[in-house]
C-alpha cells in the first residue's frame, strides 16, 4: 500500500500529530505534502537522523524480516528475540508510528497490524543497508562477451516468446479486440471461448506465467494464464472496460491510441510498473531484490550473483542466513525469468556459467521521461513488397503498426513483423472510412523504397469495385402521417440531420445522426422509440470507471492491508510498563547486590515487561534479555540471550544487577550499542 492511499484513510488527528513535529513542520510549511516528506529519499535521510537507537534497530528489523508485508507486534518481537527485548521493539514501533514511518491498522476483531508504505521502501533500504556499494556494473571489456551470450528465455523450455516483448503482445491482443463486432460476456462474466481464441491468437507466453510469480486470478477454469495476463493488462491500462450492464467488454480507443503515441521503451516501462505493482507487497527478499535492481543503470551489465549477495545482506539479521543457491533459483523463477520473457531485462551467461542481467527499459518511470509524439512522423519505417507484404523492422513504432494493421493482416510476429495486404483486409479498412489515397500516402511516406506501382494500381481498383455496391447501416424513421413528416422538414435542426426521404412518411437516417436527431425530436415534443438510440455509440463515450474497482482486475490483489482501517490511537510511552510506581526505585537507578528472592522478583518483572537486565559478572557489565526463570531441586537458573548467545546462569554467576527499562533508564545500553556499531 502506498503512502498516498494511507493518507486518504488516515484520521485528521493522526495526520496533524505527524505534521506538528519540528522536523516535519518546516518541510510541510514549505509546501511539501506528507506523502513527499515520508517517501522521498532526501527527506527520509533527514528523518533518519532524528530516529533513536531503538527506532533505527526496529526499522532495520522490519526491513529485514517483513519489508512491506503486514506484521503484528508479537511476530516482530519473536524475530527480534536474540538481539532486542520486547520492550525495545514496542518502544521502537511506538516512535516509528509517531513519525509516520510505520502505520498501524486494526482488523474488525481488534487485532493490530503494522505495515511500511511500499513507496518508502527503496529510500529506507538505501539508508539502512549499503546496497549501492554491493551492486556494481561489470567492467567495460567484459560487455562484448556478454552481449554475444544473451540467453533467449523459452516458453516452458520450448519455443521462445515474442522477441519484442510484452508491449508488442498486448498490441496484437488489442488489435484483435478492436476487430471483433462485440466482446460479449457469458453469464459468468467471461469471454466466450471462440472469441478468447481470436483475441489471444498472437499471444505467446509460458503457460504458468502468473502462478510461477505467485499471482492468482479469477476464472481459472476459463482463462489460461497468458490470456488472463493480456486481459489484466488491457483493463489496468484502461484499454478494456465493461459496459454499464456488465455483459460485454468495450474497447476504449482513445486510451489505446494515446498509449501508442509513446516510444516503445516507454510503453514497455508502463507495463513493467503494472507487473511490479501486481507482485507488491512481495516476500521481503524479493522486495530487496527489486529495489536493488531498480538502482541499476539501463544497458549496464550486473552480476546476478552479486544481486543475490545483496539480498542476503539485507535479509540477514544476527546469525540467520538465507541459502544462496535456493535464493538464486527462487529469484530466477519468480522475478528474473518473467522480466526476461517480457523483454524488460536481458539475461546473459559468462564463460564460467555465471548469470548477468541488464535493463532494456528505465524501471523508475517518471512523467519527465515521457516522450509523447502526437504526429505520425514520415520517416522510413517499412518495406512494401510486390507480393503485397508489408514488412516492419524492429524499430518501427507501434503507432505506425496500428496504421498498417488497419488495412493489412498480420502474418509473422518475429522481430520483423510481416503484414499482408488482401482484398478483404483492404475492404475492412474502406468500411471504417479509410480511402485508398490515405493508405497509399501512409505506405509512400514510410517506405524505405518506392511502393511498387502494381500495389498502388490494385488498391485503387479494389476501391472502385467496392464503391459499386455498398451495404450501409442506417436507421429508418417512420412517421405516422405525411403531416408529421412535413413538420420535421420545416424544423431547421431536424432537416439538417434527416437523410433521404422514403415515400411520404419515412426517412433514412444515417447512423451517426441518430443520437442528434433523437434530441431534436424530443425538443419538438415527440417521443421516439428508445431503441432508436444505438447503445454502441453511447457506450464509447462513457466515463472510464476507476482503475481500482474490483471489476477492472482479474488478478487478486496481494495488498490485503487496504481492507482495514487505520488505528488512530497512539499509546503513551508509560503504558509499556503498567504499575511501574509499585516497584522499588532502586531497581532501575543503580547496580546493587540483592537477596535471592529480590533477584527473582526483578527477573520476573523484566520478563513480564519484556525489558532488559544489566548484570555485573566478573567485573564486566552484561545486558541480558531474559527468557525464563527455571527452578528445580538444586536451585534456580536464569535463561536468556546476551548478544545473540544463549545463556543459562545460576544466581552465583553474577553479583550486582539492575532492571533496564527501554525509554526510561537505558542510556548505558544505547552507549554500548553505539560502541559495537563503531567496532
Amino acid at each position: 500500500m502506498k503512502y498516498e492511499q494511507m493518507e486518504r484513510k488516515m484520521p485528521v488527528s493522526l495526520k496533524e500529530s505527524i505534521v506538528r513535529q519540528p522536523w516535519c513542520a518546516a518541510l510541510h510549511s514549505s509546501g511539501k505534502t506528507l506523502e513527499e516528506i515520508l517517501t522521498l529519499p532526501v527527506h527520509l535521510a533527514e528523518l533518519y537522523r532524528e530516529l533513536s537507537s531503538d527506532e533505527r534497530r526496529t526499522l532495520r528489523l522490519v526491513m529485514s524480516t517483513f519489508g512491506c508485508l503486514p506484521f503484528t507486534r508479537e511476530r516482530l518481537e519473536k524475530e527480534a528475540v536474540l538481539q532486542m527485548a520486547g520492550a525495545q521493539v514496542s518502544l521502537g514501533l511506538w516512535g516509528l508510528r509517531r513519525y509516520g514511518v510505520i502505520v498501524a491498522f486494526r482488523k474488525t476483531w481488534g487485532e493490530q497490524l503494522y505495515t511500511l508504505p511500499e513507496d518508502a521502501f527503496a529510500g529506507w533500504q538505501n539508508l539502512i543497508f549499503p546496497v549501492a556499494e554491493l551492486l556494481k556494473p561489470c567492467a567495460l571489456e567484459e560487455l562484448s562477451d556478454l552481449s554475444d551470450r544473451v540467453i533467449e528465455m523459452a516458453e516452458d523450455g520450448s519455443t521462445p516468446s515474442n522477441p519484442r516483448g510484452l508491449a508488442q503482445q498486448l498490441f496484437h491482443c488489442m488489435v484483435s479486440c478492436s476487430r471483433q463486432p462485440e466482446l460479449s460476456l457469458t453469464n459468468k462474466g467471461t469471454l466466450h471461448k471462440k472469441q478468447l481464441l481470436k483475441v489471444t491468437e498472437h499471444v505467446s507466453l509460458p503457460a504458468r506465467i502468473l502462478t510461477s510469480s505467485g499471482l492468482t486470478y479469477a476464472f481459472t477454469d476459463v482463462y489460461e494464464e497468458p490470456a488472463a495476463l493480456m486481459l489484466e493488462l488491457g483493463m489496468r491500462m484502461g484499454f478494456l472496460y465493461k459496459n454499464e450492464v456488465g455483459n460485454r467488454f468495450l474497447v476504449h480507443h482513445q486510451h489505446f491510441e494515446n498509449w501508442l503515441q509513446y516510444s516503445y521503451e516507454h510503453q514497455q516501462a508502463q507495463l513493467y510498473r503494472i507487473w511490479r505493482q501486481a507482485l507488491i507487497p512481495a516476500p521481503v527478499w524479493l522486495e530487496h531484490g527489486i529495489a536493488s535492481m531498480e538502482r541499476a543503470t539501463v544497458l549496464q551489465w550486473y552480476s546476478l550473483s552479486e544481486l543475490v549477495q545483496t539480498i542476503r545482506t539485507c535479509c540477514s539479521i544476527g546469525p540467520k542466513s538465507m541459502d544462496e543457491e535456493a535464493l538464486g533459483q527462487e529469484l530466477m523463477a519468480v522475478w528474473i525469468r518473467p522480466l526476461t520473457i517480457f523483454r524488460f531485462i536481458e539475461l546473459a551467461e559468462d564463460h564460467e556459467g555465471g548469470f548477468w542481467f541488464r535493463w532494456l527499459i528505465a524501471p523508475n518511470l517518471t512523467s519527465d521521461m515521457c516522450s509523447d509524439d502526437r504526429s505520425l512522423q514520415a520517416v522510413p519505417s517499412l518495406y512494401v513488397q510486390p507480393d503485397f507484404d508489408v514488412l516492419l523492422p524492429p524499430d518501427a513504432s507501434l503507432r505506425l503498426e496500428w496504421a498498417v494493421a488497419a488495412f493489412a493482416d498480420l502474418q509473422n510476429i518475429d522481430l520483423v513483423r510481416t503484414y499482408h495486404l488482401t482484398k478483404e483486409s483492404f475492404g475492412r479498412a474502406l468500411d471504417h472510412g479509410l480511402r485508398s489515397s490515405e493508405v497509399i500516402r501512409i505506405l509512400r511516406e514510410h517506405a524505405y523504397y518506392d511502393v511498387p506501382e502494381g500495389v498502388i494500381i490494385t488498391l485503387q481498383q479494389w476501391e472502385e469495385q467496392k464503391e459499386k455496391l455498398i451495404l450501409t447501416d442506417v436507421t429508418l424513421l417512420r412517421c405516422q402521417s405525411s403531416e408529421v413528416a412535413e413538420a420535421l422538414l420545416r424544423n431547421e435542426k431536424c432537416r439538417n440531420v434527416l437523410g433521404e426521404r422514403l415515400g411520404e412518411n419515412n426517412f433514412i437516417v444515417p447512423r451517426a445522426q441518430v443520437k442528434h436527431l433523437t434530441k431534436c425530436l424530443e425538443a419538438m415534443g415527440f417521443h421516439p422509440n428508445p431503441r432508436l438510440a444505438p447503445n454502441a455509440s453511447n457506450e464509447g463515450e462513457q466515463e472510464m470507471p476507476s482503475w481500482n474497482g474490483p471489476a477492472l482486475s482479474l488478478c487478486y490483489s496481494k495488498d490485503t492491508i487496504q481492507l482495514y482501517e487505520i488505528d488512530p490511537y497512539l499509546p503513551k510511552r508509560e503504558d509499556l510498563y503498567p504499575d511501574m510506581q509499585q516497584i522499588p526505585a532502586s531497581w532501575i537507578k543503580e547496580l546493587r547486590d540483592y537477596h535471592t528472592s529480590t533477584r527473582k522478583d526483578m527477573i520476573r518483572k523484566a520478563i513480564e515487561w519484556k525489558s532488559v537486565l544489566q548484570l555485573r559478572k566478573e567485573g564486566r557489565d552484561c545486558f541480558i534479555i531474559p527468557r525464563m526463570l527455571r527452578e528445580d531441586r538444586t536451585g534456580w537458573i536464569l535463561e536468556g540471550w546476551e548478544e545473540y548467545e544463549e545463556i543459562a546462569w545460576t544466581s552465583d554467576d553474577w553479583k550486582e544487577m539492575k532492571l533496564i527499562l527501554p525509554g526510561i533508564n537505558d542510556g548505558s545500553v544505547r552507549e554500548k550499542e553505539e560502541t559495537l556499531r563503531e567496532l
